[in-house]
């Protein structure tokens, strides 16, 4: 799966970020030819966005729209053919205070939420939030550990 940035990145978060959407590719065999965007937001758009969507008067760490209710959804399309699996949305200055709270450094966290992103994009949600929380912690020790 490919990711398109849209809005300010620096080279070693986009190295970082690439790394950890691979991982994530490979653990829910995505094809190669699948994509996302991840927008920035600054607070202000965040907490627009958040509010709009879901009723939350605060800005968040990431926003994700899928187009695809699940990963069984998502296995059957024509893997050679370009797809696109959503957006997501992240908010710099919330993932860097998230950073400074859980003591990683930023592009860890930007990792850690683009997984967390990926996580809704391809289904799960916060409903059964044990197997969103297995998934990630399962998906954030490959990736640290490969980094």
């Amino acid at each position: 799966m490919k990711i398109v940035f849209n809005g300010y990145f620096y080279k070693n978060e986009k190295l970082k970020v690439d790394k950890a959407v691979k991982i994530f590719s490979q653990t829910f065999k995505i094809s190669k030819n699948f994509h996302f965007t991840v927008h920035s937001l600054n607070e202000s758009e965040s907490k627009e966005l958040n509010h709009k969507t879901f009723n939350k008067n605060k800005p968040t760490d990431v926003l994700s729209f899928p187009l695809y209710n699940d990963i069984d959804s998502i296995n059957k399309l024509d893997k050679r053919m370009s797809e696109d699996m959503g957006d997501m949305f992240i908010c710099r200055n919330v993932i860097k205070k998230n950073a400074e709270i859980y003591n990683k450094d930023f592009v860890e966290e930007l990792q850690y939420i683009v997984i967390h992103g990926l996580l809704h994009l391809v289904g799960y949600s916060h409903k059964k939030n044990d197997k969103l929380k297995a998934n990630e912690t399962k998906l954030m020790k490959k990736i640290w550990n490969e980094s």
